[in-house]
């Protein structure tokens, strides 16, 4: 069945492959790549705000700074999840919440990890929280820039005992970030509070939406219960390009397969497993197409 598909393909490793693949897959004590990562995009982030503020800088370009800036902590973010930064989970999640502050305040980390848990055990289909994500292209720019709300929706809608709880911090980081916002606007930072969070926000939700919640499924028509290595693509070649662009998800597959590796790794991961995986059926997609070439078992290999 396609959920052991992982384990298969790390049994048939010889023992030297198979012990590279588990130390690329296994969280380090610490992520220091991650951390550094995470370090940069916060004083980047503070230093674009204290900058704009104090009109050094004009808020359009603090907006399309803080934007681009939070566009690339999601990584951060989304290591975190996985318990990627650090074995040790008090600082694993200390630092994916302090990264979590700068897009969204009012999301308790283990909130989000516990909606993305389900987009792994459930990819594409309508158990998914990411499933209201895909429809109609006009309606797709609108759904990514509300992946927030939707996401909230769907833990109310479909929440347990576990995500209860967490919903429960989250209302009341809500209630503090939109009454800090409320007090800024009143003390006359309106329009900063606008320019650099609250529509920088919308547009890092509209990219990832777009690059890492829609793109590595199209067409969206296979669960990965159904098919699993054929259910998230792959886009091999152009590294130079799709790597950084993409956040090393562009051979989103490996994160499927293995969500513990650090994003630094999946490059390394494809290439130490890509004779097992071609063996496989593949969702390819080549250069900058949407739409990935699917090729049969075997067929990928050429």
């Amino acid at each position: 069945m396609a959920v052991y598909v992982p384990a298969q393909i790390a049994a048939s490793l010889d023992p030297q492959r198979g012990a590279q693949l588990k130390s690329l897959t296994s969280a380090p004590p610490v992520a220091w790549p991650t951390v550094l990562t995470s370090a940069l995009m916060t004083a980047i982030y503070i230093a674009s705000i204290v900058l704009a503020v104090q009109g050094h800088i004009p808020l359009w370009v603090g907006m399309l700074v803080n934007g681009a800036i939070g566009y690339l902590t999601f990584t951060v973010v989304h290591d975190a999840l996985h318990r990627s930064i650090s074995t040790n989970t008090r600082l694993n999640d200390v630092i994916g919440q302090s990264a979590v502050l700068m897009i969204t305040p009012y999301v308790d980390l283990r909130l989000f990890r516990w909606g993305h848990v389900l987009h792994h055990r459930f990819t594409s289909g309508t158990k998914d929280p990411d499933y209201i994500l895909h429809g109609a292209w006009w309606t797709l720019p609108f759904r990514w820039m509300a992946i927030d709300a939707l996401y909230l929706v769907h833990a109310l809608r479909q929440g347990d005992k576990i995500s209860a709880k967490y919903l429960k911090s989250s209302m009341a980081m809500a209630v503090l970030t939109f009454s800090v916002a409320g007090v800024l606007t009143w003390m006359g930072y309106g329009w900063e509070v606008l320019m650099l969070w609250f529509i920088p926000s919308r547009l890092i939700f509209l990219a990832l939406g777009f690059s890492f919640f829609w793109l590595p499924h199209v067409p969206h028509d296979t669960t990965q219960e159904e098919n699993f290595t054929k259910a998230t693509t792959v886009r091999p070649g152009m590294e130079w390009l799709m790597a950084p662009l993409l956040q090393n998800h562009h051979v989103h597959l490996i994160h499927h397969l293995y969500p513990g590796t650090p994003f630094y790794n999946n490059a390394k991961v494809w290439k130490l497993i890509e004779p097992e995986l071609r063996a496989r059926d593949l969702a390819i997609q080549h250069g900058f197409a949407i739409n990935p070439v699917i090729y049969a078992a075997r067929e990928g290999a050429a």
